[in-house]
């Protein structure tokens, strides 16, 4: 696997589109993820967030345009389609440490 930010980023969104659960071993032990006003600290808590998408949403997250990279950050602007047809438009940001995410903040965007 690339270690760099980039290709940590490009892993993360291969595996959320295969509903891999193994997408939690790329973040850092004590990472955070943060969004609609909730924070996520630590892999189990970030497990269960992501089990419970996968499990209720289905996500299949396509990149818009390219990954935006600066040193350890790294931007991805995407469209999620769920089950059921709905799609859902969105910002994520990425900060990448040691070949790991440290923290993911994402945004939902209006179009």
């Amino acid at each position: 696997m690339d270690l760099t930010p980039v290709g940590v980023v490009s892993e993360y969104f291969a595996r959320v589109r295969a509903r891999d659960l193994g997408v939690v071993d790329l973040f850092l032990e004590d990472a955070r993820l943060v969004g609609l006003g909730a924070v996520r600290q630590g892999r189990p808590a970030i497990l269960e967030f992501y089990r419970g998408i996968i499990e209720r949403a289905g996500p299949s997250p396509r990149i818009v345009g390219d990954l935006l990279a600066s040193g350890t950050r790294v931007a991805a602007e995407i469209q999620i389609e769920l089950t059921g047809g709905a799609t859902v438009h969105a910002l994520d940001l990425f900060e990448v440490e040691d070949g790991r995410i440290r923290c993911l903040t994402y945004f939902l965007t209006s179009q």
